[in-house]
């Protein structure tokens, strides 16, 4: 009988240590794609205002059509 207990109690360990190291995995992979995705917003707010501040100069300078095309790259990621 005092075995069955212990086998239980092992069992019972086991399974919340898993549920709690999956827990801690799934909110690390979380974090990771959270971090990128900022990453890459803050990569595409770059590449944003250099693209306003060409079409600010190119109408301060009162230059004619076209106005600067936008980066090829914009909103286009490595991981898309």
């Amino acid at each position: 009988m005092p075995f069955d207990i212990l086998i239980a109690l092992i069992t019972t360990g086991g399974v919340i240590v898993g549920a709690l190291l999956g827990f801690m995995g799934t909110s690390v992979k979380n974090r990771l794609d959270a971090y990128r995705i900022a990453q890459d917003m803050q990569q595409d707010n770059q590449k944003l205002w250099q693209w306003n501040r060409q079409l600010v100069d190119h109408i301060y300078k009162n230059l004619g059509p076209p106005p600067p095309r936008p980066p090829d790259d914009l909103f286009k990621h490595d991981n898309d």
